[in-house]
């Protein structure tokens, strides 16, 4: 099998998560990292340098055209998604983009239409062990009808020095982050993944925490819950923060007609392991189904992975990302979707 060559743009988020992995998977000779951009000279050949990727170019632009790029990995703020995969598809190459997608619905709708199949979204929560076999088993039919699920994903990213350092521009609502657009979108994309398309989606979002560690001003949305009801019309909540002190992880609850399934994390589901417990009417006790495990890169790895493959059956698309769009949008604007 021929390794997919792979150029990566934007290198401060990459280093923590696709660049690992793909190291991993270029000493199986499943990827080979070809190329990094940034918007400086000076730090496209020093990440180059210190990665050992042999071309470094500056912006974007220069990227998208090399011919010995496969497909271009966009890990940079979702305010640059729309004319970074833009060009990067116009240039013929399949495109890896961080979610959210793009900053706005139409920004979405223009890409999935251009993607014509070449386009993907890392929302890679798909990817965690616990959560794929919670969806396995939710098919199976282990719960019998499925009536009520719950989420909750409390974190306290942004009141910890080093995420502020790292990542103070999701402050501001201008670059396309938000809590609901980033962990939020993750929690909308594995609700549609494993219980279908959803509808009637409602809901509240906000800042309450207008100065990060009382000196960063923000004014992106840092706390949500919104409802929806699934395909087969169960009702779902989902209630989201990332300015949670004492924030206790992730927590997905699915209750059935015979049966309950648990799914927790202590971080954020793309980053950290998810357990899965369970019990059948009858059981008497909910039991473990699936120990945590893995690291930080492990779900991005297996994405990755996935896509070197060609087994991409399960890899988010731009058109999951557009759905995850309208969900947030939904909620943002008060209306339904």
């Amino acid at each position: 099998m021929t390794a997919l060559r792979i150029g990566v743009v934007g290198v401060n988020y990459a280093e923590v998560t696709h660049l690992p992995a793909y190291r991993t998977l270029a000493a199986e000779g499943l990827v080979e990292l070809v190329a990094l951009a940034t918007a400086h000279p000076g730090t496209a050949r020093e990440a180059a340098a210190r990665h050992g990727v042999p071309r470094a170019h500056v912006g974007y632009e220069e990227l998208c055209v090399d011919p010995e790029v496969d497909l271009v990995d966009i890990v940079t703020r979702p305010s640059l998604h729309l004319d970074m995969a833009r060009s990067a598809l116009a240039a013929g190459k399949r495109v890896l983009c961080e979610a959210p997608l793009a900053p706005t619905v139409a920004a979405g709708e223009e890409l999935a239409t251009l993607a014509c199949g070449r386009g993907f979204v890392d929302m890679q929560s798909r990817f965690q062990p616990g959560l794929a076999e919670l969806r396995r088993r939710v098919r199976d039919g282990y719960v019998g009808r499925v009536d009520n699920v719950a989420v909750t994903a409390f974190y306290p990213t942004f009141t910890t020095e080093a995420a502020v350092a790292g990542s103070g521009w999701c402050a501001e609502a201008a670059h396309g982050a938000s809590s609901l657009r980033v962990h939020g979108l993750h929690t909308a994309d594995l609700l549609r993944w494993t219980f279908g398309e959803l509808s009637d989606v409602r809901g509240s979002a906000t800042t309450r925490q207008p100065a990060w560690l009382g000196r960063v001003p923000a004014d992106s949305v840092d706390s949500a819950a919104w409802t929806a009801r699934t395909a087969e019309g169960a009702v779902c909540s989902v209630h989201t923060s990332w300015v949670a002190p004492l924030g206790a992880g992730f927590r997905m609850v699915v209750h059935g007609s015979e049966g309950v399934l648990r799914a927790e994390a202590d971080g954020h589901t793309g980053h950290f392991p998810v357990r899965l417990a369970g019990a059948r009417s009858g059981d008497g006790a909910v039991r473990d189904l699936v120990p945590a495990s893995g690291g930080p890169a492990s779900a991005f790895e297996a994405l990755a992975r996935a896509l070197a493959a060609g087994d991409t059956a399960h890899v988010p698309t731009f058109d999951d990302g557009l759905a995850a769009l309208r969900v947030a949008s939904a909620v943002e604007d008060g209306d339904t979707a």
